[in-house]
């Protein structure tokens, strides 16, 4: 065997070595990577993703649609008892959404609704488009519409869909509910808290 091909040979052997050599450390690096991307993927999922999803209320109520529908607020009276501020869950379910109002501690009357969402979550909470003022909305097909300023949101979340961005910035407020006994009972601290946001 010649100089040249025993030269040529080692280093075809050195590059093998070489290359063998770098294979443990291309997968480790791969395996961090992946480990990496998985755990960013379940932190976001946990703490900020699920926190910030739109969802909302007790699914207490039969599923429906308001497709090719225009539903209007009814105005109901609430019952305060306690510590807490309640509707009759049958005129809930009777009306789809409905208004109220309840005296805060500064003698404001805070606007308040009610609604059915299509997979028969309950909202609860502030019933004011706040730039605009307006304190009655509808469902409409798969969106919750101001009737002052026509600002539509989804129905789900209150994520702003269409009309004034001043009032897409402030949609309506959810206050915890519970259903107890064939009442939605909301919690009388958060409707005493509420503020105007928008000036």
């Amino acid at each position: 065997m010649t100089t040249k091909n025993i030269n040529r040979k080692s280093k075809k052997e050195q590059f093998i070595k070489q290359s063998g050599g770098r294979k443990p450390l291309l997968i480790a690096i791969l395996l961090v990577a992946v480990i990496g991307t998985v755990a960013a993927g379940l932190l976001l999922r946990g703490s900020g993703a699920e926190a910030d999803q739109p969802f909302f209320g007790e699914t207490a109520a039969r599923t429906r649609s308001y497709i090719g529908r225009v539903v209007p607020m009814t105005t109901i009276e609430p019952f305060i008892e306690g510590d807490r501020v309640s509707i009759p869950l049958e005129l809930l379910e009777k009306n789809d959404i409905v208004y109220f109002e309840v005296k805060n501690n500064e003698g404001f009357m805070v606007p308040l609704m009610a609604y059915i969402t299509p997979t028969g979550r309950i909202f609860t909470g502030s019933s004011m488009c706040e730039p605009c003022r307006g304190r009655y909305f509808s469902l409409a097909g798969e969106t919750l519409v101001c009737d002052t300023c026509r600002t539509t949101y989804t129905i789900e979340g209150r994520e702003f869909i269409s009309g004034s961005q001043d009032c897409g910035a402030y949609p309506p407020v959810y206050m915890s509910s519970r259903i107890e006994n064939g009442m939605v009972r909301i919690a009388l601290e958060e409707i005493l808290a509420w503020r105007i946001r928008a000036y």
